[in-house]
């Protein structure tokens, strides 16, 4: 076969495609992790988010199955680039999923993605989140494009200490909307 005989739109090659958002940053600017914050310290910028989710899958350490191998586990992300141009720097948020839907159910508090759709809740009507620790269903997508289309975000890093130790955040404020930080 041959690119003269071939019929459009079909490949000689067994190759397939796919699309994955991304996010520009410029080179020369300085990544920060929720994880080099101080607790409670404030980053904002302009906000992006992908629309797609990104899948991987690693290894865990120091776990195998029965016949030796190492187990590995899927890992389904978001994700969030708050860009700060006057500083130079980028806020690098991974925002982990429990499938590769952008529709999702039962997300616990104590979670990065009850975090930040509680907290966009709480700066559209302080005290609606009060007493609440599960969000039921909810609409990726449509936070996507709401953070996509903002021109500034506030992130309020928080650490959370328990059986595992991790860094999440608090959306305190949308463009001139701010909440009161803690």
């Amino acid at each position: 076969m041959s690119f003269e005989t071939l019929d459009q739109p079909k490949s000689m090659f067994d190759t397939e495609f796919d699309y994955e958002e991304i996010i520009e940053i410029p080179d020369d600017f300085l990544q920060v992790r929720l994880g080099e914050m101080e607790n409670k310290e404030i980053f904002t910028g302009k906000p992006q988010i992908t629309g797609s989710i990104q899948t991987r899958e690693f290894e865990i350490e120091d776990e195998f199955d029965a016949d030796g191998n190492p187990k590995t586990r899927k890992v389904h992300q978001l994700r969030m680039v708050v860009t700060n141009k006057e500083e130079e720097q980028y806020l690098d948020i991974n925002i982990n999923l429990k499938s590769d839907d952008l529709k999702v159910t039962n997300i616990r508090k104590g979670s990065v993605l009850f975090d930040l759709i509680s907290s966009i809740h709480e700066l559209e009507n302080r005290g609606s989140m009060k007493g609440k620790n599960i969000i039921k269903t909810a609409n990726l997508k449509q936070y996507i494009d709401f953070i996509n289309g903002l021109e500034l975000i506030g992130i309020q890093n928080v650490e959370r200490k328990g059986t595992y130790h991790f860094n999440s955040f608090y959306v305190v404020q949308v463009n001139n909307k701010k909440l009161k930080a803690e």
